[in-house]
């Protein structure tokens, strides 16, 4: 929804380094679908002081 709300050349997820890890090798067709479906890329980044509940979003 938000892609639609506000304009934005790209997605930043901030995550623990596990919750990385699995969304780039477990979940890594479904980020596919995800990018495809919004149109838009999304780049994962380790925050090393989250913890596996936190997350952060950044639109660019």
């Amino acid at each position: 929804r938000e892609t639609r709300a506000y304009p934005a050349e790209r997605f930043v997820v901030l995550a623990a380094a596990g919750v990385v890890e699995r969304l780039l090798d477990d979940e890594s067709a479904s980020l596919a679908s995800l990018e495809e479906f919004i149109g838009r890329p999304v780049r994962l980044q380790v925050e090393a002081t989250y913890t596996q509940e936190q997350y952060d979003i950044i639109l660019m």
